[in-house]
């Protein structure tokens, strides 16, 4: 609460004793016929009295007793509740220095000043509400996006989030099938036309190129490149499975960086561009459960940050996005931690970096606060605990 700016001021009518506290029937020697005639002064009197001393004969209430006009039967105080005025001349609206009485907010004769009508409302059914078609809701300028991974899981997600702020995308993937449903996905949640789409491998560094290429003679230009594809195993499936180790390694930090520096030639040669890039909180330290697939993460990280720093002058934003555990394909089966995030989520924080330039963001952010601790635990306590 402010403090208060001026002293109170007095309400202009008598004061008296708090309305808990008034005595209702006050002692007889308080009463003025008690007194001698001599020393009675009736209400109203403007006479001054001979010299000399007199008791008083003011009941405790500190009010004569006599009827009071029916104008004032009550304190106001007692019986309104104070309300602000705003538009005094003298006086400013600020806390605790109100009026009693507000101005204009009853009629003369206390009447309330709500309209009546004069006929009851005709009896059937509403009409219609007129309809219009809704379009994408367009927060900043839309852009051209070519997004790899928009298939499932947060790439999904993401690309829908895209599509409904009014950005135009075009899709890159290996499955044909699965982004012909995405891309007729996104054209029912989005409207704003057809969405196209092209085969792209992260296992084949051969198709980057061309990919990228269709999506900027699709589009027109090329301004954002999103990548959020991947590929996640368990620790002990990895130690299990050379070949799904090599993979892993492969498409997530090799091919990664080959089709990041594809992308990167291109926005560069335009003058500039975003590209975002999904990493992981599993990169942030050497954990147990994530040895293999926390170091494909910290790899990309560090890429991506160097890549940050090189190009930013020359009109390159970088974004890494780094989720903690998101309910997915992905993860089904592991038991989730108690900050897990959905999908949707996790879109729209990477959506808001996307358009704001942002170079690091975590989803959600308390994963920030939580890595931010990890980061500074000694070793011999990250040898014992089994997270």
């Amino acid at each position: 609460m402010a403090p208060r700016v001026r002293s109170a001021r007095l309400h202009p009518v008598p004061v008296r004793a708090a309305h808990r506290s008034r005595i209702r029937n006050p002692p007889c020697l308080c009463r003025p016929f008690a007194l001698p005639a001599s020393a009675r002064v009736l209400g109203g009197d403007q006479r001054l009295r001979r010299r000399g001393a007199w008791d008083s004969f003011l009941p405790p209430t500190g009010d004569l007793l006599r009827p009071r006009h029916a104008r004032f039967r009550t304190y106001a105080r007692n019986c309104r509740r104070f309300e602000r005025v705003r538009h005094c001349r003298r006086r400013a609206g600020v806390p605790c220095q109100r009026r009693l009485h507000a101005a204009r907010a009853l009629s003369r004769d206390g009447a309330s000043l709500a309209p009546i009508r004069s006929r009851t409302p005709a009896m059937g059914p509403a009409p219609p509400l007129a309809q219009r078609a809704v379009g994408a809701f367009v927060r900043g300028p839309a852009v051209n996006v070519a997004f790899l991974g928009a298939t499932k899981g947060i790439g999904r997600a993401l690309a829908r989030e895209l599509v409904l702020r009014g950005h135009r995308l075009f899709l890159l993937g290996r499955d044909p099938n699965e982004l012909e449903r995405s891309a007729r996905d996104l054209e029912i949640h989005g409207g704003a036309g057809p969405v196209a789409h092209v085969h792209c491998d992260l296992l084949d560094p051969a198709t980057f190129a061309p990919a990228l290429d269709a999506a900027s003679n699709h589009l027109g230009s090329l301004e954002v490149v999103v990548v959020t594809a991947g590929q996640f195993a368990t620790q002990e499936e990895l130690e299990a499975n050379p070949e799904l180790l090599h993979r892993l390694l492969t498409v997530n930090f090799t091919n990664t960086v080959l089709f990041c520096e594809a992308a990167r030639v291109r926005l560069l040669a335009r003058g500039g561009g975003t590209l975002c890039v999904f990493s992981s909180v599993a990169g942030e330290r050497g954990r147990k459960p994530v040895v293999l697939y926390g170091a494909t993460k910290a790899g990309l990280t560090r890429y991506l940050e160097g890549l940050d720093h090189r190009y930013y002058n020359q009109g390159l934003r970088v974004v890494t996005v780094k989720p903690g555990f998101v309910r997915t394909s992905m993860t089904i089966g592991l038991k989730p931690p108690p900050f897990a995030a959905d999908p949707e989520h996790v879109a729209k924080i990477a959506a808001d970096a996307i358009e704001r330039g942002r170079p690091v963001v975590y989803a959600p952010f308390v994963w920030a606060l939580v890595m931010g601790i990890i980061r500074w635990l000694p070793r011999a306590i990250m040898r014992r605990v089994q997270f």
